[in-house]
């Protein structure tokens, strides 16, 4: 049988990463519970970047512009992380409008006890099944998201529609 998705390439490729996504995420939800570990990889921006940055401020749209992540997104895991016992919100020093995150004692053990060892294994294996061509599969997802960075997608789709529409 076929695999339509990957036929069709850049038409379904918002539906190709999405699967490739939940493959990846199912996989790593796996690891997690064969290690013992209560947590959801959704929460590995937040959490891995609040322990990193735990002598410093972050503020909710911080951890956004770092992860490239919304502002909601960001709050709603935070929200979670706080109703777990991972992180506290305070109002920021710096602006009294602002929320900053500061992981938990309990998040920081947390990470550099279980989790960190599981980081580093998952970073190994993912690179080493990652296709490694000329380029390299990291370059070239770099390359594939500065599309972001540049003109609109929407829009160069809308230009080419236009173009060719006469």
């Amino acid at each position: 049988m076929s695999d339509w998705i990957s036929e069709m390439e850049g038409l379904a490729l918002g539906s190709r990463m999405r699967r490739f996504s939940d493959y990846l995420s199912a996989e790593i939800k796996a690891v997690y519970k064969a290690q013992g570990i209560d947590f959801n990889p959704r929460h590995f921006p937040v959490v891995s970047l609040i322990c990193a940055h735990s002598a410093n401020l972050l503020s909710i749209r911080e951890l956004a512009e770092e992860t490239g992540l919304t502002h909601s997104s960001i709050s709603q895991t935070v929200s979670k992380l706080e109703s777990l016992g991972l992180c506290i919100r305070e109002t920021d020093p710096r602006d009294e409008r602002a929320i900053i995150v500061r992981p938990t004692e309990q998040a920081l053990t947390f990470v550099e006890q279980e989790l960190k060892p599981v980081w580093q294994a998952i970073k190994i294996v993912t690179n080493q099944c990652l296709p490694n061509q000329t380029k390299g599969f990291w370059p070239s997802l770099e390359g594939a998201e500065e599309v972001m960075h540049g003109e609109p997608l929407s829009r160069q789709i809308l230009k080419h529609l236009k173009q060719n529409k006469s």
